[in-house]
């Protein structure tokens, strides 16, 4: 099952029509009240990060099952490709990408902000831990797998994680990003996340088994 393809908006346009369609969603799945107001929550921090992208950005949202018993949440978008545009979104975001560093799901946005721009940039994402830059873009790096080949880039919550696990918490700063992770609501909830930039699109998906 898929829902309708909604529009979306950084001033929020759209965003009530796409949480009607995740409740459409849950009641044709059969979900329990529990896992209903799991992916709307999964579904709410998802357009939370669209409104905090820039004034301009636009994508689309759809949620579908898959055969595995895996509900997706989609959000795709085109890349910026003018580069007068690039610089005019890049200004007016300066101060929200500052503050984007916290959190996973505003590093998730950081990345994804950074594709739409500039694919080489999204790798090279650091934040501070306990004075200690970790470079959370190149953590959460891996292999897309078969389906998605093609991808320039590709970033995993799943792989970030395992990285963020190796890493340790004897020191101040892997400490810090495993406490993150601990307190994110995505992170706790979803099975995994991923950003792939394949051509001109961006598309990130938040993946739940239920």
């Amino acid at each position: 099952m898929q829902t309708d393809k909604i529009k979306v908006t950084s001033s929020g346009s759209g965003s009530t029509q796409a949480i009607e369609e995740a409740a459409k969603f849950a009641d044709y799945v059969g979900l329990d009240r529990k896992s209903s107001l799991r992916l709307r929550l999964l579904a709410e921090e998802m357009l939370g990060m669209v409104t905090a992208i820039t004034e301009d950005f636009s994508a689309q949202f759809w949620i579908e099952s898959v055969e595995d018993g895996n509900c997706k949440l989609h959000l795709t978008a085109r890349t910026i490709m003018d580069y007068a545009k690039k610089r005019e979104l890049i200004d007016a975001s300066s101060d929200k990408k500052n503050a984007a560093a916290k959190g996973i799901m505003g590093k998730i946005r950081q990345i994804i902000e950074n594709s739409l721009y500039s694919i080489d940039e999204a790798g090279s994402l650091s934040a501070e831990y306990g004075g200690t830059p970790l470079m959370y873009g190149e953590m959460g790096m891996g292999d897309p797998g078969a389906s998605l080949e093609a991808s320039t880039y590709y970033w995993s919550l799943q792989k970030y994680r395992s990285r963020v696990a190796e890493y340790g918490t004897e020191n101040d700063a892997g400490k810090e990003a495993w406490d993150e992770l601990e307190k994110s609501i995505v992170a706790n909830i979803a099975d995994d996340v991923s950003v792939a930039v394949k051509g001109d699109i961006v598309e990130l998906v938040i993946t739940k088994k239920f």
